[in-house]
């Protein structure tokens, strides 16, 4: 019984004296002003403590009143009742209001002057975070020794939004790195997709950024392949702009995304404009333009939903630009496809299916097995009728 009276009155005092949103703002400058002060040092020689203290009235009294003092960096402060939570936007603090006070929860201690590791004197600034940065990846790297994957993916996270309050290019692709670290760490694709995004926006970093978005392609596309789908779109436009051949890599994984979700007219827009015309050019890659242009013929046909006359003229398109392509088994297979379509023979179709099943190791993809069994429902329905 003791107990819950005691419970209760805590409660009622907690919210009695919660402290208001207003007071966070001058904890944290005088906690800011109050770390600086003490990592101030401090000069032995007792002549100089005047002029300190007419440069301390002039530092508090000209000089901060015109630079508005200390900057309290944006904020969110929730209400939970009992209490309130202050969290740093930039995720470099968290602070707890309770009983009329102010406490850290947690804190990114900013390098000064003296605090430097080592003892040596520290820096200002960026090179302040820099600094810090480096000492997150060596907790990283510590970690990494220790087999502790996610303790090193949360270092190297931390040292990655330090690198980026710097603000500099070089900040910005030490930054990138240090995300993707993080992500080889543990597997971390939020990171991954951050690091993407820091090299893509840097004029040294469109490669990097680029072979990161397909390999989020690859990670992604069993849960979410329109996300891949986009994801290989971004990677083969950064490929191109940086002249880099594997454009055409991630332009082929995203046709065939676009199929397997039957976006057939984009797949068909791919294949026809940049993954036949390319590979059929290129000594190494002529031997999967067959395959291509069966994805070609099979995606236009769902695009037009069931439109022949147009599949056999592909046909006939594809054929003349790879020559491979005609006389081939699923050439073959195809034109048996047409045939049976035109003479309304369920049988001969079902058999061209095999025929063109038989031509690929491993047989068809799925989505062309959907197709063809959508198209031999149809013509089984007309025979019908």
């Amino acid at each position: 019984m003791l107990a819950l009276v005691f419970l209760v009155l805590s409660a009622f005092v907690a919210v009695q004296t919660k402290p208001s949103q207003e007071t966070f703002r001058p904890f944290y400058i005088a906690r800011v002003e109050g770390s600086v002060s003490a990592s101030t040092p401090v000069p032995a020689a007792s002549s100089d403590r005047q002029n300190r203290g007419v440069v301390g009235w002039f530092t508090r009294n000209i000089l901060d009143p015109l630079s508005g003092g200390v900057r309290v960096p944006q904020h969110t402060i929730t209400d939970y009742y009992f209490f309130q939570i202050a969290s740093l936007n930039d995720g470099s603090g968290q602070y707890l209001g309770a009983f009329q006070s102010w406490w850290v929860i947690s804190e990114l201690q900013t390098v000064t002057p003296g605090s430097a590791p080592g003892g040596g004197q520290g820096v200002q600034g960026g090179q302040g975070y820099e600094a810090q940065a480096e000492a997150f990846k060596q907790t990283a790297s510590q970690a990494k020794l220790k087999r502790d994957y996610l303790g090193a993916a949360k270092a190297y996270t931390d040292a990655a939004k330090l690198y980026e309050k710097g603000a500099t290019t070089i900040n910005i692709f030490d930054a990138a790195s240090a995300y993707e670290d993080a992500f080889k760490s543990y597997n971390m694709s939020k990171r991954l997709e951050r690091a993407a995004r820091l090299f893509k926006s840097n004029e040294r970093g469109g490669t990097r950024a680029a072979k990161l978005y397909s390999q989020l392609g690859d990670l992604v596309k069993p849960t979410d392949p329109k996300r891949a789908i986009e994801l290989y779109r971004e990677a083969s436009e950064l490929y191109k702009v940086e002249g880099d051949g594997r454009n055409l890599q991630a332009t082929v994984r995203q046709a065939e995304l676009l199929c397997q979700t039957s976006q057939f007219a984009g797949a068909f827009a791919l294949y026809q404009d940049t993954i036949i015309p390319e590979t059929s050019r290129s000594e190494l890659l002529q031997f999967t333009t067959r395959d291509h242009v069966v994805n070609a013929t099979l995606a236009h046909l769902g695009a037009t939903n069931g439109d022949w006359i147009v599949f056999e003229g592909d046909l006939q398109t594809f054929g003349d630009i790879c020559g491979d392509f005609k006389g081939s088994m699923a050439s073959n297979a195809l034109q048996r496809l047409a045939r049976a379509e035109r003479e309304h023979d369920p049988v001969m179709f079902q058999e061209a299916c095999q025929e063109l099943d038989r031509s690929k190791s491993g047989g068809i993809p799925d989505w062309q097995v959907q197709l063809l069994l959508s198209e031999k429902t149809r013509l089984e329905g007309a025979e019908l009728l």
